[in-house]
């Protein structure tokens, strides 16, 4: 698994494998810190990757901490104000409330946003970027990791030394193979997505995002106003129909979508901008992120089913716990007690949704287009629904303005459906 090589004394204080938004984020925190930084990727930015991603004003507070927002912003995308679900029984449907300072959320393609995080980025001296890089191996000396191998396109492999390794690379990380970082708490992935952004999709009254959602059959639909003029349209198939719809991707997708009858009407103008894309249901999990000389953040340490909107902000999070971790290192805190603290942080801050989420698959109620993994066919979605103070309770979970365990719990639900009923 390793190289083994001797500790050469000029060495990065960091590599991150992995140069989007957890690695991008991750390299300006620390380069802030004074580390000397190495980014790596194998990409050539801007680069395609399989998501059509939401974030909201807890995502833009951090940006705006790394000096990345105003080039977010410079991007021209709509700001996204009404957010929610709308199903034919009732709407879960209203204005972002305040979060972080901010009341409006964005969809910005990932190759856009990546590359104007990366752009932004790269432009503290202390960062090193190298773009179209393989890592193979890492190196080790001593029991600790404190290098990576790889090549650049076919040049020759190299042997790159620094203290540490971080391994923000995505749901497949390579770094957390070779470390065989191990998983606990998965959850089984009960959802395949399909999306492509089109033009000429009609919009709302106001920049929305939207998921159109019909208990009854089990089906949902994704709408977001995104950046260029382009609108994403993103369809979740369970499962177990996944062998078949993956062999028409694109029928499936405008299958699903054209069936709804708001969107049909609001898209009957649409012509599709792009390929459609997707991904195979895939587990949420969280994994083992840190060892001697090596951590993980982003989707590399944890995942959680996309629909929930939350893969940016954790991201970003965890960027901002592990340099916070890092800089106790540099005042001679222990590496392997700093990073356990990250890691314990880092699952505190991601634990209440992602906990929903399981428990919603547990019970088998799990969909596509239950926000939370919880079945939108049960009363309580209902009564919140005929409260819209209550509503926007409920949709400030998604942008950090309302903590998941104050609106869920069972005191709360209770009062909800007591005023429900009182009121008719």
């Amino acid at each position: 698994m390793h190289e083994h090589t001797p500790i050469q004394e000029d060495v990065y204080d960091a590599i991150i494998v992995g140069a989007r938004i957890a690695g991008a984020a991750t390299a300006a925190l620390l380069a802030r810190q004074g580390a000397r930084v190495l980014l790596l990727d194998r990409a050539r930015f801007p680069a395609t990757t399989v998501s059509c991603p939401i974030f909201f004003g807890n995502s833009l507070a951090v940006l705006d901490r790394i000096g990345a927002l105003a080039a977010v912003e410079a991007i021209g995308a709509p700001k996204i104000r009404s957010y929610g679900t709308r199903t034919p029984d009732f709407d879960l449907v209203t204005r972002l409330p305040e979060s972080n300072g901010y009341d409006y959320a964005y969809s910005i393609r990932r190759d856009v946003l990546d590359d104007a995080i990366l752009q932004t980025v790269i432009q503290h001296p202390n960062i090193t970027l190298r773009e179209g890089f393989t890592v193979s191996g890492l190196v080790q000396s001593e029991g600790r990791v404190v290098g990576v191998r790889g090549r650049a396109g076919s040049s020759a492999t190299e042997t790159i030394l620094a203290d540490a390794v971080i391994g923000a690379d995505g749901k497949r990380s390579v770094v957390a193979r070779l470390v065989e970082a191990s998983d606990y708490d998965r959850v089984s992935g009960q959802t395949a997505i399909y999306y492509a952004y089109y033009r000429d999709f009609a919009p709302l009254h106001e920049p929305s995002a939207l998921i159109y959602a019909d208990p009854r059959t089990q089906k949902g639909v994704l709408v977001f106003d995104a950046d260029s003029g382009l609108t994403v349209v993103s369809a979740g198939v369970a499962a177990g129909d996944f062998e078949t719809a993956k062999r028409d991707p694109e029928g499936t997708l405008e299958q699903l979508w054209r069936a709804v009858p708001e969107l049909a009407e609001r898209g009957k103008h649409a012509t599709r901008a792009t390929p459609v894309m997707g991904q195979a249901p895939m587990d949420s999990y969280y994994r083992q992120s840190f060892g001697p000389g090596w951590a993980l953040v982003g989707d590399a340490g944890m995942y959680l089913d996309p629909i929930t909107g939350q893969g940016i902000n954790n991201a970003l999070t965890a960027a901002e716990l592990f340099a916070e971790a890092w800089g106790k290192t540099r005042r001679r805190a222990s590496w392997m007690n700093a990073m356990a603290e990250y890691q314990r942080r880092r699952d505190a801050a991601t634990r209440p949704i992602y906990n929903l989420v399981a428990l919603g698959t547990q019970a088998q109620q799990m969909s596509w287009m239950g926000d939370l993994g919880v079945d939108l066919g049960t009363p309580i979605f209902k009564a919140i629904a005929r409260q819209p103070a209550t509503v926007q309770q409920y949709i400030g979970i998604f942008n950090g303005a309302t903590p998941v365990s104050s609106f869920f719990n069972p005191l709360n639900l209770t009062r909800i459906m007591v005023r429900s009923v009182v009121a008719g």
